[in-house]
């Protein structure tokens, strides 16, 4: 296991960009259904999801949020982070095995906060297809 990074608030510089890239498992999507107890059809029968119209069972939407808290907490910012808002919008429906390419941009830097606001992107694919994107205020601590 990787220890998380840990940037400051003064490293930190708007217009930088971060990236991590992710694979949605199987085992993300029973175990998430088997702690939230979320068995919607489209989630977890394939024969319902396909007569949908979807490709297959769909991940939970839940999966990319649980990315981007990791992407926060161990990526970017890292260890000093605290997420305080997450509006996210979800564009395409994401399955086990698709890897995901998180990417983060700082927006902006509240001095007089300590917050940074991220846009984040979730692409898809090597045609890179918008899946989910949304804006994010992340405190920095100090320690």
């Amino acid at each position: 296991m990787r220890s998380p990074r840990d940037f400051s608030f003064q490293e930190i510089e708007e217009g930088s960009e971060y990236s991590e890239t992710y694979r949605i498992g199987d085992e993300a999507i029973s175990s998430l259904t088997d702690v939230f107890e979320d068995r919607s059809p489209v989630h977890v029968d394939e024969v319902y999801a396909r007569e949908a119209g979807f490709e297959g069972r769909v991940s939970h939407g839940a999966i990319l949020n649980c990315f981007l808290s990791h992407f926060i907490g161990m990526r970017f910012p890292g260890r000093r982070s605290m997420l305080l808002s997450a509006n996210m919008s979800y564009r395409l429906p994401c399955y086990a095995g698709d890897e995901l390419v998180l990417k983060a941009v700082v927006k902006q830097k509240v001095e007089s906060a300590g917050v940074v606001v991220l846009d984040v992107r979730f692409l898809k694919g090597d045609r890179e297809e918008l899946a989910a994107s949304g804006r994010v205020q992340v405190k920095l601590r100090d320690v």
